[in-house]
């Protein structure tokens, strides 16, 4: 497991094919080294504070080997990081990557905390449609990280797993729960009480459980 690229950049306006603007962080720009803080990427940060950013989502990842079934989809070339993320990676797909699991990236030591949540402006951007629909249904959504120590990230890196906490709760498993599994309310109870869950994705599964309620 390695860093492809490490991309960052400050909130943007951006048009649509519709002629319609909107201030968005998802047009990052490839770095040749950033230092880390344990909030965010420095000389970086997000327009839509509700579903990115903030401590337990410090650090977007996505896979690497994604691209290439994008493009033959698409049949349109991306750039990365054409998903907004700050580290794209080889080697770590969301099957395969756990809630909790700790990596040692160089000096810094990094804590994966829940899938990301994807939106339209994945669409927008790359001027694209069926992309959101698309990562929805095939779970290929890339995921965030908390930092644990701070520190410089560049290309290269090797990415070491330090500790897996819980090997049963892939990223995978928690989107398939979140997007197409909405009433198995006995598997959201046991994925709520894990510690290392975002705590955004925790009040997210925490409503879900609330409807059941009412």
């Amino acid at each position: 497991m390695y860093i492809k690229a490490v991309s960052i950049g400050r909130p943007q306006l951006i048009s649509n094919q519709y002629g319609q603007t909107f201030k968005s962080g998802i047009r990052k720009k490839p770095v040749q080294s950033a230092f880390l803080r344990f909030g965010g990427f420095e000389l970086d940060g997000v327009a839509d504070l509700r579903n990115h950013g903030g401590d337990d989502r410090a650090v977007c990842f996505y896979p690497f080997e994604h691209y290439q079934g994008w493009e033959e989809r698409t049949g349109k070339s991306l750039s990365i990081p054409s998903f907004g993320e700050n580290l794209t990676v080889t080697n770590m797909l969301e099957y395969n990557v756990c809630i909790g699991d700790v990596y040692e990236v160089g000096d810094t030591v990094l804590q994966i905390t829940q899938g990301r949540i994807p939106c339209i402006t994945i669409d927008q951007s790359n001027g694209i449609k069926g992309m959101l629909n698309e990562i929805i249904r095939t779970g290929k959504t890339g995921f965030f990280a908390k930092v644990l120590l701070e520190g410089e990230i560049k290309p290269d890196l090797e990415l070491i797993l330090q500790e897996r906490p819980n090997p049963g709760l892939n990223i995978l498993d928690l989107h398939r729960l979140f997007f197409h599994d909405r009433e198995n309310y006995e598997e959201i109870l046991r994925v709520i009480a894990v510690p290392e869950l975002a705590n955004d994705m925790r009040n997210k599964f925490e409503k879900l459980l609330a409807s059941k309620r009412l």
